[in-house]
Formats: structure tokens, sequence, C-alpha cells
């Protein structure tokens, strides 16, 4: 009987270790998915800001900062959503062929 009782609890400890992992790595796949994400749209905001600038001719084509961004009104203060903490005005957009990329300074 003892052995019966040893099999069973070895079987559930196993399910529920199983059950575990598989949470504890969707949870962490989840959280990495909205981390990514939510850089993507404070990259987004920003590089429309920048293309704005550009168009309207009150931003140099090849490379924007940040702070000149905020101080012509084509984009308000971004908070870096991993740190939490507001990007750095040296940050700079520049363009990359066609693209505009973004580049945090710490």
């Amino acid at each position: 009987m003892a052995k019966i009782i040893n099999n069973k609890t070895s079987i559930i400890f196993t399910i529920c270790f199983s059950c575990i992992i598989i949470i504890a790595l969707t949870i962490y796949k989840v959280n990495q998915e909205h981390l990514r994400r939510s850089f993507l749209v404070v990259e987004k905001r920003i590089i429309e800001g920048a293309k704005e600038c550009v168009w309207s001719g009150a931003c140099n084509e090849n490379e924007i900062t940040l702070g000149d961004l905020i101080n012509l009104g084509y984009a308000k203060e971004e908070v870096n959503p991993e740190t939490k903490m507001y990007y750095s005005h040296d940050s700079v957009i520049k363009k990359n062929g066609e693209d505009y990329v973004f580049e945090s300074v710490n």
C-alpha cells in the first residue's frame, strides 16, 4: 500500500511541477511581449513627431534630438517603459534610408 501512495504522490508532484513551469514561462513571455510593444508605441510616437517636424521644415532631415522636438511642440516627454524614467533630451532620431530610427541616450 505504501508503494501506491508514493507513486500517486510522485505523479501528482510531477503534474503540479509541470503546470507551474508552464505557467511561469507563459507569464514571462507575455510580460516580455508587453514590454516590447510598449517600447514600440513610445518609439512610434517620437518618430511621428520627427516626421511632422521634417515635413513642416522646422527640423533638419538627417538628425533630430528629442529636446528639439519637445521645444518645437512636435513631441512630449516620453517615459521609458522599462525604467519608468523620462528619455534624455539628448536622445536622437536619425534618418536611415527612408526610415527614422530612435536612439535613446541614458
